[in-house]
């Protein structure tokens, strides 16, 4: 019966080849679930791939794209199926075919609000970037010393939850985060399942890494409380550029990747200088609204 099946959300904008790999390991999970598509108007054979696992698809028009609204468009569209609803990136693609049953038994108790599973790099990522993902996920170990951590990526949500508060619409970058965030602030849970695992990662060029912390640091501003210290360069860039650039070092000798010693300053070069530009923008524009 519909209620009783999960409904998985897939967004995808042209990632062929990794899309075809990810919807037939999706094809093998061991639950039952229902595929809805939302796909962004892709033209090079993404969608034509699609159509092979699912007709439940919903165009998302190029140049409209904007994550909160599209992701409450998926939500409403999965209303009829599970409470427990499932995203997954179209580049996520899951190491096996429990990716699923593993990431639903992060519902074990009641007020989680969401779940998020593992993400483990590709055999072609470049080091520091593998390095970055095994530190966010792994086995969950260094999250408890962060403020907050999540990934649409690879997740599912409550929909108990998103009723009391659906996903922003005015914020470009980390929806999920500021969800997940407000979700906490209103006594919810956030749950790591670590074996749930797909395999989804990016080598970066420089312009691209400061793109993307352009856009974290930007949300991070809006997203959370900062007072007088944490605002300060010194506290929220330099020394954190510096603590980076140590813990790459010290992974680059322990695994003799020396490559990654002289990369180490430069690309987190650009996550400093992008990080810091966002966020200043996004306080000034805090500033702005008070």
């Amino acid at each position: 019966m519909k209620q009783k099946t999960t409904a998985v959300i897939l967004r995808s904008h042209n990632d062929m080849p990794l899309i075809a790999k990810t919807l037939e390991m999706l094809s093998k999970q061991t639950l039952p679930f229902h595929l809805i598509a939302l796909d962004n108007e892709s033209s090079d054979g993404t969608l034509e791939e699609i159509r092979k696992y699912t007709d439940d698809i919903i165009t998302i028009p190029a140049g409209t794209y904007v994550p909160g609204p599209v992701l409450n468009i998926g939500i409403e569209a999965a209303k009829d199926y599970n409470r427990f609803i499932v995203f997954l990136n179209s580049d996520c693609t899951p190491d096996n075919e429990f990716w699923l049953e593993e990431m639903l038994k992060g519902f074990h108790e009641e007020k989680i609000a969401a779940v998020f599973g593992r993400q483990m790099p590709r055999e072609d990522c470049k080091p520091i970037f593998a390095k970055d993902t095994d530190d966010t996920y792994g086995d969950g170990e260094r999250q408890q010393y962060w403020k907050h951590c999540f990934s649409m990526a690879s997740s599912a949500i409550d929909r108990t939850c998103w009723e009391e508060a659906p996903f922003r619409e005015d914020i470009q970058y980390s929806e999920d985060i500021d969800w997940t965030w407000r979700a906490r602030q209103r006594g919810w849970k956030i749950q790591y399942v670590k074996d749930s695992k797909v395999y989804h990662s990016h080598n970066y060029s420089w312009k691209a890494f400061k793109r993307r912390h352009y856009g974290e640091g930007k949300a991070e501003a809006a997203i959370f409380s900062w007072d007088r210290w944490e605002k300060t360069f010194l506290r929220y860039s330099f020394l954190p550029y510096l603590r980076q650039i140590l813990s790459d070092w010290k992974f680059g000798l322990r695994e003799k990747k020396i490559a990654i010693l002289f990369h180490s300053p430069v690309i987190r070069l650009a996550q400093l200088i992008g990080r810091r530009k966002g966020f200043n923008e996004g306080i000034r524009e805090l500033k702005g609204k008070a």
